[in-house]
């Protein structure tokens, strides 16, 4: 059975675009479209769900390939060093398309491939910066990864209790933007950093590093869950850069926006996400202002 269907445990990230459902919640069949004006209001809507959902997956695939494209120092390595390099970098998150949302995942199994980390952390990575870009484009979305067994009954269509988990994770605990990330996978994450250091080992060396860079990339939220900290130090430092300052600006003017704009509506829950999402974006303010 298991060699069959290929059973592994997965680090899975279900990342879900915000606001589709309302969006939509008024829409059927196809109208008639009888009118120059049905045909343009219609089209608006199309490209206000639709398109939102084309540009986070846009958005990740630039994301992915910059980040393979820009990194690689392999060349400059001599040809052991480069068939390590090889080993380390071998394993990439794959991408399902889920309706309004996306799922990142990779296999965690180590018979085959020395480095699952680096995938996990191209997950981290990914979700962190998708939030980010999400608030900052005015088309918030939250997230979970999570651990857990899975299997791939296709090429990138995973099943199993990680993609389970993970949207539980999401829909029940993220409530806001943001990206939480589970206790199976801080403990998976805490398993590689209580091993010690081999220095002579470099694979299990790399794995133990990225295990930290994960760990780097958390913060312990209001409601005591994990999230993945997209304005914290390492983050920035890793990945957004410079950038930072202008996506920060762009995102804390749409917090504000919302809060107030909720709070006109005296919708006490989104009022109050938005309040926790501010607070959160107070916290980095010295560091990207």
């Amino acid at each position: 059975m298991e060699e069959e269907f290929q059973i592994s445990n997965y680090c899975a990230c279900f990342i879900d675009l915000l606001g589709q459902r309302n969006a939509l919640a008024s829409q059927n069949i196809v109208p008639d479209l009888a009118t120059v004006k049905e045909k343009e209001d219609f089209l608006k809507i199309v490209k206000s769900s639709v398109g939102s959902i084309e540009r986070l997956q846009s958005q990740a695939q630039y994301f992915r390939q910059g980040r393979s494209n820009s990194f690689s120092i392999r060349e400059h390595l001599d040809s052991e060093e480069q068939q390590l390099y090889d080993q380390m970098k071998e394993v990439k998150a794959k991408q399902q398309r889920w309706s309004d949302g996306l799922v990142y995942f990779s296999s965690l199994e180590t018979k085959t491939v020395k480095c699952p980390m680096s995938a996990v952390l191209e997950i981290f990575m990914l979700a962190g910066t998708l939030c980010f870009l999400g608030i900052a484009n005015k088309q918030p979305i939250r997230g979970a990864i999570e651990t857990a067994w899975g299997v791939e009954l296709h090429e990138n269509e995973l099943y199993g209790a990680v993609v389970a988990n993970s949207y539980t994770l999401e829909s029940n605990v993220a409530q806001y933007p943001r990206i939480v990330v589970g206790e199976k996978t801080i403990e998976y994450l805490d398993a590689y950093l209580k091993k010690p250091p081999q220095t002579e080992d470099k694979l299990m060396l790399y794995n133990r590093n990225c295990a930290q860079v994960c760990m780097n990339m958390t913060a312990i939220d209001q409601d005591g869950h994990y999230i993945v900290d997209y304005l914290g130090k390492t983050f920035t430092e890793s990945v957004t850069k410079f950038s930072s300052h202008d996506l920060y600006k762009l995102a804390y003017q749409y917090i504000c926006d919302q809060y107030e704009s909720h709070k006109a509506s005296k919708n006490t829950k989104l009022a109050l996400r938005y309040t926790w999402l501010r607070g959160y974006f107070h916290q980095n303010r010295d560091r990207h202002t």
